[in-house]
Parts: C-alpha cells; sequence; structure tokens
C-alpha cells in the first residue's frame, strides 16, 4: 500500500496528559494520560535532514552535563582515589572502603560457583555467549595481518599490530547489571593481547555476595568465567577519571554508559584513547508486508526498554503494516512491566513511518543508526545501500536482541550519527598499528635526492642533508 495517499501526517508517538481520555485517541486508556501511536508520512528527501534533526536527543541538558562532568574529572584529577569516593557516596550513595576497592577473586568465584548450582541453565547461556563472541573476535584477529612490502634495494616498508598495554572496561550499572557488556568489551581486549584489563561498574547500595559491594551476582559470575581479574565497584564519570588519571592509568576507555559517561570519554580525548562516544541506544526497522507485525512490535519494544532516551523507529510502504504493529504496541505497552520507561522512550522517540524504499534508504543513510533491522522479502537487495549503520540485522530472523545477547558480533556500537565514521567495539580497538621502514644501503642511495629535492622545497634543509648523508655513505660503502 503506497504510503503516499495519506492527506496529512501525524506525529508518531505522542503522550498527552490525561486521567483518563484524549479527543485525539482512538481507544482510552485507564492510566493518568493517554498513550496513542500513529503514523507518520515521509514523503519528500528534503525532509529527510529535519527527520534526523528531531531524532537528536538530551540536547537540552548538554550544558549541564559538560559542566558537572568537567568537576568531576578535575576532582578526580587533583585527588584521585579520595575523590572518586567522595562522588560515589554523593552520586550512588554508597561508602566505599578505599582498603578493599578491589572485588576478590574468591568474590568472583563464589559467584560462579553459586549461579552453577543454583541457575545451571543460566550459566549455560553465559557460556554460549562467551563462547560465541570469543570465537568472532578470534577471528577478526585472524583478518588483521601484518604487512610487509618488499623495496628494489632489498629493505622493506610495512606495518604490525601491536596490542595495548592497558585497557578500562566500563560495565554500565545503573538501571540494570549488563554481564552481556562485560564479555563484549573484554573479549575483544583479551583476544587482541592487551596485557592489564581493568573493569568498573557502578556499585548498589543492597548487598549482594561479601566484597562486592552490591554489584550482581551474574556480572561477578561472568568476570570469574572470562577471567577478569580486576574489577572495582564504581562508575560514572569518576571512574573514568580514575581509569584515565589514577593508578592504571590506562591506554585506552571502552564501554558504554549514560550521558555523564559518554561526557566523561569526550572530556578525555587526548588523556587516553576512547573506542567510541556511545550514547543512548537506537534502532531502524526497515519492514515491508512479508513481516510480522508482533515481531517488529517486540524488537521495537527491546530498543525502547533500556532507556527513556532510546529511539526506535519502523519504517514501511505498507500502511496496513504500519496500523497492524501499531496496534500491537498498544497492547503490549499496556502489558508489559516495564511500561514506565517504555511510555516515556517511545513517547519522546519513537516514530512509524510511512515512506516508500528510496525514502527509507535516504532516511538510515542519513541517520547512521546504531542497530538497522532488514525485515524485508529481499534483505541482500537493500544491503549494499545501506552502509552508514553501525551494526545490520539481516532478514526477519536476524532480531537485534540476537546481537546484544551474543551471536558473535559486538553489541558496543556507535550511536549519534558516529556510526557514518565510527566501528562497532571489536579487537582492533585495542590494537593500534605501527609503520615499519626498513632501508637497505642501496634503496636510502635511490631515495635520498628526490627526498632532499621535496624537502628543500618545503624549506626543511636538514631533512635533505640528512637524507643525502646516506647517499653519500651508500656510494661510499657499495
Amino acid at each position: 500500500m503506497d504510503c503516499r495517499s495519506k492527506e496529512s501526517a501525524q506525529t508518531a508517538f505522542l503522550l498527552a496528559p490525561s486521567s483518563t481520555s484524549c479527543q485525539s485517541c482512538r481507544f482510552t486508556l485507564e492510566v493518568h494520560r493517554c498513550y496513542f501511536i500513529s503514523s507518520n508520512d515521509l514523503t519528500n528527501r528534503a525532509d529527510v535532514p529535519g527527520w534526523v534533526a528531531a531524532l537528536a536527543r538530551n540536547g537540552e541538558t548538554e550544558e549541564d552535563t559538560r559542566k558537572a562532568v568537567k568537576a568531576i574529572l578535575a576532582d578526580v584529577r587533583r585527588d584521585g582515589l579520595k575523590a572518586v569516593l567522595d562522588w560515589t557516596v554523593r552520586l550512588d550513595g554508597v561508602a566505599l572502603d578505599p582498603a578493599t576497592l578491589r572485588i576478590p577473586g574468591s568474590t568472583l568465584e563464589a559467584a560462579r560457583t553459586e549461579l552453577d548450582n543454583r541457575q545451571p541453565e543460566l550459566m549455560a547461556a553465559l557460556r554460549e555467549m562467551i563462547a560465541n563472541v570469543r570465537r568472532f573476535a578470534e577471528g577478526q584477529r585472524g583478518c588483521l595481518r601484518d604487512l610487509e612490502l618488499p623495496l628494489p634495494g632489498g629493505g622493506t616498508v610495512g606495518e604490525r599490530w601491536c596490542p595495548l598495554k592497558t585497557a578500562g572496561v566500563y560495565i554500565p550499572g545503573g538501571r540494570a547489571f549488563y554481564p552481556s557488556t562485560l564479555a563484549m568489551t573484554v573479549i575483544p581486549a583479551q583476544v587482541a593481547g592487551v596485557n592489564r584489563i581493568v573493569g568498573v561498574t557502578p556499585p548498589k547500595a543492597q548487598p549482594t555476595l561479601p566484597g562486592a559491594w552490591g554489584v550482581d551476582p551474574l556480572v561477578l559470575a561472568c568476570a570469574a568465567e572470562l577471567g577478569l581479574t580486576e574489577l572495582y565497584p564504581f562508575g560514572g564519570a569518576q571512574a573514568l577519571g580514575w581509569l584515565a588519571f589514577g593508578e592504571p592509568a590506562v591506554d585506552l576507555v571502552a564501554g558504554p554508559g549514560n550521558r555523564f559517561v559518554a561526557e566523561a570519554k569526550r572530556q578525555l580525548i587526548g588523556t587516553c584513547g576512547i573506542d567510541a562516544l556511545a550514547g543512548p541506544t537506537e534502532l531502524l526497522v526497515i519492514a515491508d508486508g512479508s513481516a510480522d507485525p508482533a515481531w517488529l512490535a517486540e524488537d521495537l519494544l527491546a530498543q525502547a526498554e533500556h532507556d527513556p532516551d532510546a529511539a526506535a523507529v519502523l519504517v514501511s510502504a505498507d500502511r496496513t503494516l504500519l496500523e497492524a504493529v501499531e496496534a500491537e504496541l498498544q497492547a503490549r505497552v499496556a502489558a508489559s512491566p516495564r511500561r514506565a520507561i517504555l511510555e516515556q522512550s517511545l513517547g519522546a522517540h519513537g516514530r512509524l513511518v510511512c515512506a516508500d524504499r528510496d525514502l527509507a534508504i535516504a532516511l538510515a543513510q542519513a541517520w547512521a543508526p546504531e542497530h538497522l533491522e532488514l525485515c524485508v522479502r529481499d534483505p541482500e537487495a537493500w544491503l549494499p545501500s545501506l552502509t552508514t549503520a553501525g551494526a545490520v540485522f539481516i532478514g526477519s530472523a536476524s532480531a537485534e536482541a540476537f546481537g546484544d545477547y551474543g551471536a558473535g558480533p559486538n553489541h558496543v556500537l556507535p550511536t549519534d550519527r558516529s556510526a557514518r565514521y565510527t566501528s562497532p567495539l571489536g579487537v582492533a580497538t585495542f590494537l593500534k598499528r605501527q609503520s615499519l621502514l626498513r632501508l637497505s644501503p642501496a634503496d636510502a642511495a635511490t631515495m635520498a635526492p628526490w627526498v632532499e629535492k621535496l624537502a628543500e622545497a618545503e624549506g626543511l634543509v636538514h631533512h635533505g642533508r640528512s637524507a643525502a648523508l646516506r647517499a653519500n655513505h651508500a656510494h661510499r660503502h657499495p
């Protein structure tokens, strides 16, 4: 069904204050506000930039976030661990003991043993995820080969991949704990050959295991399963400041987090390496009439449940499909235990968009979403035109949830349009390329004249003389 037949566009997802009803709604919900979903039309390529701009998030809070993070990082740089502990009390309400900060290996092993005994199926699932992520990372490493090219005089030029010495991995722990993110960040670093990996994750006031500072037992068990020996119970900007300025003085910080974590990473650029400036998660689904409305609805909800700032967008030229997904969403949100978050994220950043194929591609390319699902009959035919997304899920069976939980590719992905130029987290994130130049005397003699000529043209006479000396030496000592 062609979406261009609709006479006027409406807002895709809205939340309007109301005790029982809303004049614009097609039904009534017995809640404090009226929640309804309707579809938008995208009919003009010139409108695409406006659509992309409307999907931006947190703009009104950026300045406050910058100021807060700047103050935290300045305190940590000046006062070190003391500032980290002070900010953890202020922000998380947890008073950490500086003498027992590092979560003991015995606590990690106890968590693994406990879960093995009490929830063996859950531990089996965790091990399956770890195995898949490690297999994929090892495949990535196998593709990153050193380069060596011969020169006519017997020398070589090339480059080699060198692992970073230290890396810090951030494991979110605000609204939920994420053992999957622990695996996604630690495994590529291990496969890359990083010598020291330091994990940080926010604490909770309620106890879990002795010495665990409220960290979720599944995160602890995952750390034990991965062989991670350093895990510290603090998070936020103060944790990133400690990784960069404190004793670890890491070469790189990796892992997703909230807007304060993202801003801390932004401000630490130049102090240490940063994997990416990840913001709230986002999903674009492109679908046609072959897709199942229930599947599409759950895929959108799976993204929306992450965070009130999460963006979940469905684009289709089939209005009947959009209406069916709308009905599925309304019913599923009403029955969801995560209804509050879903209403916030869908209300602010959700979209049901009616657009033809060319405009769907234009929107996807301009937005460069973190996740892109192709729930269409011929996904392979769409793929060549869709190059800017962080990760592409090809075909209706390939739900984004499989990517989040360890099918193989990493789930730490670029957001906020940075997928245009940034890649997913992977083994290469924890490696650096080092160029190599190995000249024979004959190579130096051959290159010196034209190097000297170019150096003189740029006014760098000593560069030219440095090269000429090698040529003179080669001529005297053939």
